[in-house]
């Protein structure tokens, strides 16, 4: 009679062997470990005094370095990139520009789905993305930051609005800065 604890496993050449198997498990979160877990010391709480004094926590001091950036604008801000009737017809379109890397982050069609579009205008549009994207390459980057890839995008039947908020609940630091054309950085208050 075999009196040995564990249980039966099957070895990887299909032997059977009684007793646990090697593993690199944490005998301190293994409910059947056989050994008392050892004492640990619970983290101390985060003291509110001195957060309301103006110092943050471990989290909170690289949020703002950390925060990606993405530039949204309408359609008709990007004149002399498409035909004036273009322009005229999808002018309140909301459009964006970011790194491309960040795009993963981007939630807007799962908050607002999309209806389709007809395959002439999304590629048309499209193009006119990637148009002003190439010319604006360097602008768009002082504000976003350096890239090999700028994304870019619109939104068939969001508001403006919603797009903003989308992009803000995704994280996303949002700049305005687009302008007839052109790349315009916010002007910052010197007050």
């Amino acid at each position: 009679m075999d009196t040995s604890i564990g249980k039966t496993h099957a070895t990887h050449d299909g032997d059977v062997e009684r007793g646990p198997p090697e593993s690199t498990m944490d005998k301190r979160r293994d409910p059947k470990a056989q050994r008392p877990a050892p004492e640990q010391a619970e983290p101390a709480p985060l003291d509110e005094e001195a957060l309301e004094e103006g110092e943050e926590g471990e989290e909170g001091e690289d949020d703002d370095e950390l925060a990606p950036t993405v530039i949204v604008g309408r359609f008709g801000d990007l004149r002399g990139f498409a035909d004036a009737a273009l322009v005229k017809k999808y002018a309140e379109r909301p459009v964006w520009f970011l790194i491309e890397d960040d795009a993963d982050l981007v939630e807007l069609f799962v908050r607002h789905p999309e209806k389709p579009a007809p395959r002439a205008t999304a590629e048309t549009l499209l193009s006119v993305l990637r148009s002003f994207a190439a010319a604006e390459s360097e602008a768009l980057q002082a504000l976003l930051g350096p890239t090999d890839q700028i994304g870019f995008g619109y939104h068939e039947n969001a508001s403006f609005d919603d797009v903003v908020a989308s992009f803000e609940d995704d994280g996303f630091e949002v700049a305005f800065a687009l302008y007839e054309g052109k790349v315009v950085p916010e002007e910052e208050d010197d007050e």
